[in-house]
């Protein structure tokens, strides 16, 4: 009875071990930059939007609103680097604290009912962080993006 349990036990076990790593891609696959060039711009989810903004660059999480008030905006500076799609945007915290921010991201897809994003960003003393590009290369066309800085106060941490 040992032994056919102990078999058992094996066989299972292998069997899930051999069938964890086919789950994980048949249930739900990674979106994948390639799958989504497939698509119309006007076919694009807000999610699919979001990562082809912020492939490369920080992304943030998620905010709406006026979340941190208007009292450390003079404290962020902007910069730009020339990508060959438009410029990459950089913000910079001058303060001594840090400072929690809000950043809209505009833009007018034909066809499309996403309009923006507006992702918050943690950026400590002194740090320069990267929020994206001026424009969106996509599938031989090239679309402005508006960056707006909606609200930035200072962080307890």
């Amino acid at each position: 009875m040992k032994l056919y349990s102990l078999f058992l036990f094996l066989i299972i076990t292998i069997l899930l071990s051999g069938c964890k790593n086919n789950k994980t891609t048949s249930i739900q696959p990674d979106l994948n930059i390639t799958d989504i060039k497939l698509k119309d711009i006007s076919e694009l989810s807000y999610i699919e939007i979001y990562k082809i903004l912020f492939i490369d660059n920080n992304g943030g999480f998620d905010a709406h609103g006026d979340l941190y008030g208007q009292d450390a905006i003079s404290y962020l500076s902007s910069s730009q680097e020339i990508d060959s799609c438009g410029n990459i945007l950089y913000l910079t915290n001058t303060s001594k604290d840090s400072i929690t921010l809000a950043l809209k991201s505009s833009f007018n897809f034909p066809g499309n009912p996403n309009k923006e994003i507006t992702r918050a960003y943690q950026l400590p003393p002194s740090e320069k962080i990267s929020v994206g590009n001026t424009k969106l290369c996509y599938n031989g066309k090239t679309y402005n993006i508006k960056k707006e800085i909606t609200s930035a106060g200072f962080s307890d941490n």
